[in-house]
């Protein structure tokens, strides 16, 4: 490591000491360049005079520290917040109405408070910005209430996958049916990954439109005819809240049928591979060493199919993301399916293990890449609150994690 790189991080080391010990941790954007020239851009997770790891469209990407030629720290999210709104007139509520939710997007959830508190004082009647501060407040609320649990997974052989922003149910026998997401959570993941140009068949109440006509009344590129925008077909009502970025409303619409994305994940790759390979007893669908746990409860019911899907995009090592939308190939779930000689990340040497693909020519390999490459990039955040079951030996320390 040289000296400059060591000075940088014992200074950006010493800086998040002195935030963690004031009892204030604020996540920071930072930029590594690469010595190949590649500038890859993130969230500072963590880092250390081996590696740097970002957060890059959720998923945790680590940068060895011989390949990097430079990292450089983006402005202090409060600092970053001061600028912005100093550039914004008082009476302008659109615009700090996107500052705020810009805010909730990077999940800076208190400075996002802090606007739409005093938005709420300037504009006391706007439902946009109620709306928000209540989704806004119960993400504080949870986050309040969670005790993180990481890298409870891989510590008997190295290899196993931990989620990733997720806090996990430790449990030391199979989870039950009542640990399978809920209608609501399915429908949310239906929303995300929906597919306009398949014109699925998408449900708004008129509760839902009603609320959508109070929250964004100025906004010009909301339907002014609330009757017109009646009579357009659900899809075409759900691509408007795409437009608005509504994502409040989100959880208001109902979606009754699978995306293409997701038809393909279930008839394809879940059916034949996650269960029939990956989730078999004295794999992940048993106590694996990995800690990964693969459902195989009614096996072809949408909770069993959306669970499974939910934890798969959600899992990752420090090898990378189990299902990589940004690079198919190289996600750990068909990777650790080749022979160890023929693949980039060979799967961790288990008692039991066996591959499945010869190579990356092999039919199915291409096959089951395919459906990964159908699925919305980057990984959508859901926020619907689910804890992932880990696998813990009977005997060790049983403290659960929180949400």
């Amino acid at each position: 490591m040289r000296a400059s790189d060591f000075r940088a991080w014992l200074t950006m080391t010493c800086a998040v000491t002195v935030l963690v010990l004031s009892g204030i941790v604020w996540a920071r954007d930072a930029v590594v360049t690469t010595l190949d020239g590649r500038t890859l851009a993130g969230e500072l997770v963590s880092q250390d005079e081996l590696t740097v790891t970002l957060l890059i469209s959720g998923i945790k990407t680590p940068i060895p520290r011989r390949s990097i030629e430079s990292v450089e720290l983006m402005a202090a999210p409060q600092d970053r917040y001061r600028q912005l709104r100093s550039e914004l007139d008082d009476d302008d509520l659109d615009g700090r109405y996107r500052l705020a939710y810009t805010m909730y997007e990077k999940k800076w959830f208190d400075l996002s408070r802090s606007e739409l508190n005093a938005l709420e004082r300037d504009f006391p009647d706007s439902d946009k910005v109620r709306s928000l501060m209540t989704v806004v407040q119960s993400r504080l609320d949870r986050a309040q209430d969670t005790t993180t649990r990481e890298g409870q997974a891989g510590a008997s052989h190295g290899g196993g996958v931990t989620p990733g922003q997720d806090t996990v149910t430790v449990v030391t026998q199979a989870p039950g049916p009542e640990q399978l997401l809920t209608e609501e959570q399915i429908n949310v993941i239906r929303v995300y990954e929906a597919d306009l140009d398949a014109q699925p068949r998408v449900t708004l109440t008129p509760e839902t439109i009603e609320k959508l006509f109070e929250t964004y009344a100025s906004d010009d590129r909301l339907v002014k005819d609330k009757r017109a925008f009646r009579r357009m077909p659900g899809y075409e009502q759900l691509g408007v809240l795409f437009e608005l970025q509504a994502r409040e409303l989100y959880g208001d619409v109902v979606i009754r049928q699978d995306s293409p994305a997701i038809k393909g994940f279930r008839s394809q790759l879940h059916q034949r591979y996650v269960l029939n390979y990956c989730g078999t007893t004295g794999c992940h669908g048993d106590k694996s060493p990995g800690g990964l746990f693969v459902f195989r409860i009614h096996p072809n019911s949408d909770a069993t199919v959306y669970t499974n899907f939910y934890i798969l995009n959600r899992m990752q090592n420090s090898q990378g993301a189990v299902i990589d939308r940004d690079n198919p190939r190289r996600s750990l779930l068909v990777q650790y399916g080749l022979k160890r000689d023929a693949a980039a990340t060979p799967h961790p040497d288990v008692p039991g293990w066996r591959s499945q693909f010869v190579n990356e020519q092999d039919i199915r390999f291409e096959q089951y890449v395919g459906v990964i490459d159908q699925l919305w990039k980057p990984t959508p955040e859901y926020g619907i609150g689910y804890r992932p079951p880990m696998w813990q030996e009977r005997g060790a320390e049983t403290d659960t994690a929180g949400e």
